[in-house]
């Protein structure tokens, strides 16, 4: 019988613990968990950037106003097939067709619905937004609006399910503001993937209202 040397196995014993670690309980190698050429930074980048933001607003006519931002790589690690999103140009519309490809994604992903019946959403408008923050440097954000169609001249409460990027970038969460004719905004709802499926009840009569006052 061959006798094994100490140091060679520790190494052996090292690298059967990382093999193990990258394997994981989901079965994935190191390159299913993005750790080849620029995976890895992409996948770093995205945790760091902000989630979604969906900002209503009332509008005339039976019509809620919505507009719906998420940083644009966590969007292409979510949906690859949007692949063509990072050659477009930011502050400028995006061209028909990808819109329509965005419109599909984010339709599977976004719902909204009062006392069970499903409210149509038509989206109106989608560009890319160049920004910047001091910890994040520049980045670029999806921004699309959509008419909301209720049959309530302002109905006082939706139901909300909402999981785009967050299904497959798990950390990245989604905030809900409603936006005043003055300009402020009012959070209403804050919530991640593990709350989604079920949809989140967003009270608009409370927004509307504002806070109390104290005396």
């Amino acid at each position: 019988m061959t006798r094994c040397s100490p140091w060679r196995a520790a190494l052996f014993t090292l690298a059967v613990m990382i093999g193990g670690a990258t394997l994981g309980a989901n079965g994935m190698g190191i390159s299913g968990f993005g750790i080849s050429g620029m995976g890895i930074i992409q996948s770093a980048h995205a945790h760091a950037l902000p989630g979604s933001t969906l900002i209503f607003e009332q509008q005339p006519q039976h019509t809620l106003k919505l507009t719906l931002q998420f940083p644009r790589e966590d969007l292409l690690i979510a949906a690859p097939e949007l692949a063509a999103l990072g050659d477009a140009k930011p502050d400028a519309p995006l061209p028909q067709a990808l819109t329509d490809q965005l419109g599909d994604y984010i339709n599977q992903h976004l719902a909204l619905s009062k006392d069970g019946d499903a409210l149509p959403l038509t989206l109106t408008e989608a560009h890319l937004s160049s920004t910047y923050q001091p910890q994040l440097g520049d980045y670029l954000l999806v921004v699309t609006q959509w008419d909301v169609n209720t049959e309530e001249a302002e109905p006082d409460s939706l139901l909300l399910k909402y999981d785009a990027v967050m299904h497959e970038v798990r950390n990245h969460r989604a905030e809900v503001e409603w936006q005043t004719s003055e300009g402020d905004t009012r959070l209403m709802a804050d919530f991640g993937f593990f709350h989604s499926a079920h949809g989140v009840r967003l009270d608009l009569r409370k927004a509307r209202q504002g806070p109390v006052e104290q005396e």
